[in-house]
């Protein structure tokens, strides 16, 4: 099985030298700074190891054709126009797996490919980008997988997961997809924006009884809004989310380093749609709308 990430920055880059080193056949498709640092090996720090990796990079998208997993794992910021370009590039019986933050990703990879599997994934990993082909993990890193629609490929996806397994990531696959993605979505909206604001790690928020208040109350209106769309998440999911990200370690959620980096944030596929798909369907969701608002103004400011 050969396995291709798309858009392959931080997270991409931490789980293709994780099936690397575990003897799985892997290209990592990039450009520019980052590109030309991989073909001169993946520099990966884990848990205090640090490894050089000769991998396969490029940034030709028709070399994908070999590969029998598709996996898209850049920022949903850059999604629409990576679908557009790899028209006319995948193998017929290609799998397409989503790794993006929010709930829209799937959707999109369906629309595009209607004929292929697509696959939900969620990732809670801290991992970045230290500089062009070197990248810090930090925490976590399982993997939750979900068929979101049936179509070429389908097959693969226990083998990916097996794959996974045994590179060493805790990988499983998810009975309910959506779900799944929006308890993802119910974290990030909770964490992600008030800690690019307040420049406090998620775990600080999550111990000051004035944040935590903010971070339930946008929950809170996730909650309302997918239960609204019927899909099963609940209290309990806020409560489960607070407690483990009180035992996190110091790690910058994704929104902190992309304001640090001066690039656009996800905030729009998080906090603002919920607020905008709340306000459509007549809920109110203010947090979500402020936390917006306040992230727009401080990546225009910054």
């Amino acid at each position: 099985m050969r396995i291709g990430f798309v858009g392959a920055g931080a997270v991409g880059c931490h789980y293709g030298s994780k099936l690397i080193q575990s003897g799985e056949d892997v290209l990592l498709l990039a450009r520019g700074a980052h590109l030309q640092a991989l073909q001169q090996g993946l520099i990966h720090e884990s848990e205090g190891e640090r490894l050089q990796l000769a991998v396969d990079a490029t940034d030709d998208v028709a070399r994908l054709a070999d590969c029998n997993v598709v996996v898209l794992s850049c920022k949903m910021t850059g999604l629409k126009e990576l679908l557009s370009a790899l028209q006319g590039c995948l193998s017929e019986d290609a799998m397409l797996v989503s790794l993006q933050n929010g709930v829209q990703a799937p959707d999109m990879l369906a629309e595009a490919f209607p004929d292929h599997a697509v696959v939900a994934g969620t990732a809670f990993i801290g991992v970045r980008l230290e500089s062009p082909g070197h990248i810090i993990h930090s925490a976590a890193g399982g993997i939750r997988l979900g068929l979101w629609r049936e179509g070429r490929g389908s097959a693969l996806l226990p083998a990916l997961n097996e794959a996974l397994c045994a590179a060493g990531v805790a990988s499983d696959i998810d009975a309910d997809p959506a779900a799944m993605l929006w308890r993802k979505l119910l974290w990030n909206c909770g964490f992600n924006a008030i800690t690019a604001i307040t420049r406090r790690y998620a775990r600080e928020v999550a111990a000051n009884d004035e944040t935590l208040q903010m971070v339930r109350a946008a929950m809170q209106e996730t909650v309302a809004l997918a239960n609204e769309l019927s899909v099963a998440i609940d209290a309990s999911d806020i409560d489960r989310h607070i407690d483990v990200t009180l035992a996190m370690g110091p790690v910058k959620t994704s929104m902190w380093q992309d304001v640090e980096a001066g690039h656009v944030s996800e905030v729009d596929y998080m906090n603002g749609y919920v607020a905008e798909r709340s306000e459509s369907l007549g809920l109110a969701a203010p947090v979500n709308r402020m936390l917006t608002t306040l992230m727009h103004a401080l990546t225009k400011a910054g």
